[in-house]
């Protein structure tokens, strides 16, 4: 009768164990998305002060550009015009990371202005938020 005990407190003992590995490996697939977001936003950040400065430099070399065209390139990041139908946008291929990136801006009421940051492909047709958590200014 005490064999019993032992074997259903061991199954449920193990099944806790189980639950607990399961639970510990889904927590570092979070953590490593959230470092790759993390790491992507600076990156945009970063890219959108350089293209800010150049547009501001040269403001003829950013007008008439079509969807898709590069604007600029440096060592280390290309820019690309995206068009859309209510952001200005800017597609970035980094590529010390090997990741492209959107930066999108909307301005609404007077004072109202939007940004947005989405991971894309080589297209800038496809865009994914940044995780929860990845803007930490």
């Amino acid at each position: 009768m005490d064999w019993w005990i032992l074997l259903i407190v061991a199954g449920i003992g193990g099944y806790f164990v189980w639950r607990q590995k399961k639970y510990a490996e889904g927590q570092k697939i979070v953590s490593a998305r959230l470092e790759r977001d993390k790491r992507l936003y600076q990156h945009i950040k970063s890219a959108k002060r350089e293209y800010d400065w150049r547009k501001k430099e040269n403001e003829k070399e950013f007008s008439g550009k079509k969807d898709g065209e590069l604007i600029f390139e440096t060592a280390h990041m290309a820019a690309y015009r995206v068009s859309h139908f209510a952001e200005s946008r800017v597609g970035f291929y980094f590529k010390d990371i090997n990741e492209y990136g959107l930066y999108g801006s909307f301005v609404g009421e007077p004072g109202e202005y939007y940004d947005s940051y989405h991971r894309s492909d080589s297209t800038f047709k496809t865009e994914t938020d940044l995780a929860f958590g990845a803007r930490d200014d």
